[in-house]
Protein backbone atom coordinates (compact mmCIF):
# COMPACT_ATOMS: atom_id res chain seq x y z
CA UNK A 1 0.00 0.00 0.00
CA UNK A 2 1.76 2.92 -0.96
CA UNK A 3 1.29 6.02 1.50
CA UNK A 4 -0.98 8.23 -1.06
CA UNK A 5 -3.34 4.76 0.03
CA UNK A 6 -3.18 5.01 2.98
CA UNK A 7 -3.83 8.81 3.59
CA UNK A 8 -6.50 8.05 1.66
CA UNK A 9 -8.01 5.16 3.61
CA UNK A 10 -7.38 6.89 7.12
CA UNK A 11 -9.11 10.02 6.32
CA UNK A 12 -11.74 7.89 4.72
CA UNK A 13 -12.25 6.19 8.18
CA UNK A 14 -11.51 9.70 9.76
CA UNK A 15 -14.56 11.23 7.80
CA UNK A 16 -16.78 8.32 8.66
CA UNK A 17 -15.95 8.25 12.31
CA UNK A 18 -17.26 11.99 12.97
CA UNK A 19 -20.12 11.58 10.74
CA UNK A 20 -21.15 8.86 13.00
CA UNK A 21 -20.02 10.37 16.37
CA UNK A 22 -21.24 14.28 15.35
CA UNK A 23 -24.16 15.04 13.45
CA UNK A 24 -23.46 17.98 11.03
CA UNK A 25 -26.01 20.39 12.35
CA UNK A 26 -23.32 20.15 15.44
CA UNK A 27 -20.23 20.96 13.18
CA UNK A 28 -22.41 23.77 11.67
CA UNK A 29 -23.04 25.30 14.88
CA UNK A 30 -19.44 24.28 16.83
CA UNK A 31 -17.38 25.48 14.11
CA UNK A 32 -17.95 29.33 13.50
CA UNK A 33 -17.84 29.57 17.29
CA UNK A 34 -14.28 28.11 17.71
CA UNK A 35 -13.09 30.12 14.87
CA UNK A 36 -14.45 33.13 16.40
CA UNK A 37 -12.78 32.77 19.69
CA UNK A 38 -9.64 31.59 17.96
CA UNK A 39 -9.35 34.46 15.82
CA UNK A 40 -9.83 36.84 18.35
CA UNK A 41 -7.36 35.51 20.98
CA UNK A 42 -4.84 34.81 18.32
CA UNK A 43 -5.06 38.81 17.40
CA UNK A 44 -4.80 39.41 21.52
CA UNK A 45 -1.43 37.18 21.11
CA UNK A 46 -0.01 39.33 18.57
CA UNK A 47 -1.40 42.50 20.07
CA UNK A 48 0.18 41.76 23.46
CA UNK A 49 3.52 41.08 21.84
CA UNK A 50 4.06 44.68 20.88
CA UNK A 51 4.52 46.49 24.59
CA UNK A 52 4.29 49.76 24.14
CA UNK A 53 3.18 52.68 26.07
CA UNK A 54 1.74 56.01 24.92
CA UNK A 55 1.79 59.30 26.75
CA UNK A 56 -0.60 61.96 26.72
CA UNK A 57 1.48 63.94 23.93
CA UNK A 58 1.30 60.88 21.77
CA UNK A 59 5.01 59.72 21.98
CA UNK A 60 5.32 55.91 22.13
CA UNK A 61 7.77 53.83 24.23
CA UNK A 62 8.65 50.19 24.03
CA UNK A 63 8.58 48.83 27.54
CA UNK A 64 9.63 45.61 26.83
CA UNK A 65 12.72 45.95 29.16
CA UNK A 66 9.66 46.80 32.27
CA UNK A 67 7.25 44.67 32.39
CA UNK A 68 5.83 41.61 30.57
CA UNK A 69 2.44 40.43 29.27
CA UNK A 70 1.33 37.36 28.80
CA UNK A 71 -2.51 36.62 28.14
CA UNK A 72 -4.16 34.47 29.97
CA UNK A 73 -7.09 33.12 27.88
CA UNK A 74 -10.77 34.02 27.71
CA UNK A 75 -13.53 32.76 30.39
CA UNK A 76 -16.47 32.49 31.94
CA UNK A 77 -16.93 34.79 34.96
CA UNK A 78 -17.84 33.09 38.16
CA UNK A 79 -19.53 35.84 39.76
CA UNK A 80 -20.41 39.94 39.96
CA UNK A 81 -17.61 41.62 40.74
CA UNK A 82 -16.54 45.09 41.33
CA UNK A 83 -13.95 46.96 39.95
CA UNK A 84 -10.43 46.58 41.69
CA UNK A 85 -7.51 49.02 40.48
CA UNK A 86 -8.74 52.60 40.17
CA UNK A 87 -6.41 55.46 40.00
CA UNK A 88 -7.12 56.78 43.74
CA UNK A 89 -6.31 53.17 44.46
CA UNK A 90 -4.25 50.81 41.89
CA UNK A 91 -3.30 47.21 42.43
CA UNK A 92 0.38 46.78 44.08
CA UNK A 93 2.23 43.67 41.94
CA UNK A 94 3.52 41.89 44.34
CA UNK A 95 5.05 37.83 44.14
CA UNK A 96 1.91 35.94 45.01
CA UNK A 97 -0.20 37.44 42.17
CA UNK A 98 -2.14 40.52 42.90
CA UNK A 99 -6.22 40.89 41.45
CA UNK A 100 -7.25 43.72 39.00
CA UNK A 101 -10.39 43.78 37.00
CA UNK A 102 -13.44 46.22 35.70
CA UNK A 103 -16.72 45.53 36.73
CA UNK A 104 -17.47 41.78 36.28
CA UNK A 105 -20.70 40.39 35.87
CA UNK A 106 -21.23 36.51 35.93
CA UNK A 107 -21.76 34.63 33.35
CA UNK A 108 -20.30 36.95 31.00
CA UNK A 109 -16.58 36.23 28.69
CA UNK A 110 -13.31 37.57 30.86
CA UNK A 111 -9.98 38.49 29.35
CA UNK A 112 -6.93 37.92 31.44
CA UNK A 113 -3.68 39.13 31.21
CA UNK A 114 -0.38 38.49 33.63
CA UNK A 115 1.71 41.81 33.96
CA UNK A 116 4.99 40.75 35.56
CA UNK A 117 7.91 42.94 36.57
CA UNK A 118 10.85 42.79 34.67
CA UNK A 119 13.14 45.84 35.84
CA UNK A 120 12.28 46.72 38.71
CA UNK A 121 11.49 50.61 38.63
CA UNK A 122 9.62 50.86 42.05
CA UNK A 123 6.81 53.56 42.53
CA UNK A 124 5.60 53.31 38.60
CA UNK A 125 1.65 53.58 38.57
CA UNK A 126 0.64 52.05 35.13
CA UNK A 127 -2.83 52.37 33.05
CA UNK A 128 -3.69 49.57 31.47
CA UNK A 129 -6.49 49.43 29.15
CA UNK A 130 -7.86 46.75 27.01
CA UNK A 131 -9.49 47.57 23.56
CA UNK A 132 -11.85 45.87 21.24
CA UNK A 133 -11.68 46.85 17.84
CA UNK A 134 -10.67 50.48 18.85
CA UNK A 135 -13.41 50.57 21.76
CA UNK A 136 -11.86 50.54 25.25
CA UNK A 137 -13.26 48.11 27.17
CA UNK A 138 -11.70 49.29 30.63
CA UNK A 139 -9.06 50.80 32.34
CA UNK A 140 -7.29 49.39 35.33
CA UNK A 141 -4.03 50.70 37.58
CA UNK A 142 -1.59 48.82 38.63
CA UNK A 143 1.72 49.96 40.62
CA UNK A 144 5.29 48.46 41.39
CA UNK A 145 5.64 50.28 45.26
CA UNK A 146 9.20 51.05 46.47
CA UNK A 147 9.49 47.01 47.63
CA UNK A 148 8.97 45.33 44.07
CA UNK A 149 11.16 42.67 43.06
CA UNK A 150 11.26 41.01 39.72
CA UNK A 151 8.46 38.42 38.85
CA UNK A 152 5.95 40.17 40.94
CA UNK A 153 2.98 40.05 39.16
CA UNK A 154 -1.12 40.91 38.83
CA UNK A 155 -3.49 39.26 36.71
CA UNK A 156 -5.84 41.60 35.68
CA UNK A 157 -9.44 40.85 34.08
CA UNK A 158 -11.75 42.77 31.55
CA UNK A 159 -15.91 42.32 30.99
CA UNK A 160 -16.14 41.28 27.54
CA UNK A 161 -19.85 40.93 27.32
CA UNK A 162 -21.97 38.05 27.53
CA UNK A 163 -21.02 37.32 23.75
CA UNK A 164 -17.65 37.36 21.81
CA UNK A 165 -17.18 38.39 17.80
CA UNK A 166 -14.19 38.10 16.04
CA UNK A 167 -12.88 41.82 17.62
CA UNK A 168 -8.95 42.38 17.41
CA UNK A 169 -7.95 42.77 20.65
CA UNK A 170 -5.34 45.52 21.91
CA UNK A 171 -3.38 46.25 24.99
CA UNK A 172 -2.31 49.70 25.75
CA UNK A 173 -0.15 50.49 29.03
CA UNK A 174 1.09 54.04 30.32
CA UNK A 175 3.42 55.01 32.91
CA UNK A 176 1.36 57.84 34.71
Amino acid sequence: MSSREFRRKWITKLVGFVKKRFPLYLFLVILPVFAMVSTGVYSAILEISTRTITTIGGEVFDITEELIMTPQGINITLTDTDAIGDISNPVIMISTGASANTDLIQGHFEYRLKVEIDVVSGGDVYIVELYADGSSMGTVYIEQDSGAVVNDYVIIKWDLGSSIDDSVYEIQIVET
